[in-house]
């Protein structure tokens, strides 16, 4: 029998994917052994969609309401990268740093350069540039 913690983490990321949740693919990558090279696919793992939130980064230097100092330099680093926030249970296999993620509203691919477990049942990606 699930727990209530985990029946409300579940209801938490169905109401957030079902309100903010796009499609994402989780491509599959690994590095070669020289480390100046860029990552290959991997093919002991298979490629999978999931559905996750998008947070952009933002065009602005600084957040719509000032605060101070320390504020404004948290809110440029956290909003400055983009990333995606996916329920575990919808995830085939851990995605990891390296990994590459392919967002299907626009064809853009980023890779994963921090996976962050939020306590809640779900994962937040930080992601590099776009790679293409």
């Amino acid at each position: 029998m699930a727990t209530p913690f985990a029946s409300r983490s579940a209801k938490v990321a169905d109401a957030i994917g079902r309100a903010f949740g796009e499609g994402f693919t989780f491509l599959p990558f690994t590095t070669t052994g020289d480390p100046n090279l860029p990552g290959i696919p991997d093919t002991s793992r298979v490629q999978f969609d999931a559905t996750g939130a998008w947070d952009g980064p933002t065009h602005s230097a600084t957040p719509h309401a000032r605060g101070s100092v320390q504020d404004d330099n948290a809110h440029n680093w956290t909003v400055s990268t983009p990333s995606v926030l996916v329920a575990d249970a919808a995830l085939l296999w851990q995605p990891k740093r390296g990994d590459r993620i392919l967002r299907k509203l626009d064809g853009a691919v980023y890779e994963i350069s921090k996976p962050m477990p939020d306590g809640f049942a779900s994962t937040f990606f930080f992601l590099t540039g776009r790679k293409r």
